[in-house]
């Protein structure tokens, strides 16, 4: 009598096999962000002087937007400062551990080098969908009461727009060679990247050339989205179209990312 065993197909073995190296590098990440708190409670500094400056400090000096406070509608924008600062960041952290780090030894494993990008992808949204779940969970002490459904649409606002600021984080890493190159770089682009998106002031009273930078920002749609989930607000710019740009955004990036990686 003679006995089979059924084998995996080839392709599923592979896939389960990408599947756990990413989990195995984003658990990585993770963990060394934990073993790390200073990294942590330095951007819950940087969080809190957002908070005092624009949305406490300038909360009685400009008037309601939509009706709707100013602490309240610059918070939303506040979050997604934190989380593009560090979705851009991932890419310095990937071309550290490329060039120094435990990633070295990984490119040569029996994996696709796919893998690697997309395990710092993958602890990006967990680490940021996290973070903004806090981040929320204070929201009504700025006027800006959540209910469980916008609660979890923000969460995952934040989630996707973590998801595509990381995915162009590493792929700078990938165009640029050289780490001090690439902090340089990422410093210098952070600024406008952050304050030319409207994320804390409103959009719509801006001069038109001040329009035209924040219209090529794609951070302008992420902040306008996250506006859109949390404050319900009709004003600002269409749903669809954060969510084609965006998209658009991660598709391009995405795919340009795992053409320089490989395969």
């Amino acid at each position: 009598m003679v006995t089979t065993t059924a084998v995996a197909p080839a392709g599923e073995a592979a896939l389960v096999t990408s599947a756990r190296a990413i989990l195995i590098i984003a658990q990585r990440d993770l963990f060394r962000q934990v073993r790390h708190p200073g990294v942590l409670a330095a951007q819950a500094v940087q969080i809190l002087f957002f908070v005092l400056v624009y949305a406490v400090g300038f909360d009685g000096m400009i008037a309601p937007v939509d009706g709707v406070a100013f602490s309240a509608y610059v918070y939303p924008g506040i979050i997604a400062v934190q989380v593009v600062t560090v979705g851009i960041s991932s890419g310095l952290t990937y071309a550290w551990d490329r060039d120094y780090g435990v990633l070295r030894e990984m490119l040569v494993a029996p994996v696709p080098r796919i893998c690697l990008p997309l395990g710092k992808v993958a602890a990006t949204v967990a680490l940021m969908a996290a973070q903004s779940a806090v981040m929320l969970a204070v929201a009504p002490l700025l006027d800006l009461p959540l209910s469980v459904l916008s609660f979890a649409a923000g969460v995952g606002v934040y989630a996707a727009t973590a998801a595509v600021f990381s995915v162009i984080g590493l792929l700078l890493a990938t165009v640029i060679a050289s780490v001090q190159t690439l902090q340089a770089a990422v410093q210098m682009g952070m600024y406008p990247l952050l304050f030319l998106s409207g994320s804390v002031f409103n959009p719509d009273q801006v001069p038109s050339w001040l329009a035209t930078a924040m219209a090529i920002n794609p951070m302008t749609y992420a902040v306008d989205l996250a506006r859109h989930a949390l404050l319900a607000t009709p004003s600002g710019l269409p749903v669809w179209l954060d969510l084609v740009v965006l998209g658009a955004l991660l598709a391009i990036a995405g795919t340009v990312l795992r053409a320089r990686v490989g395969s």
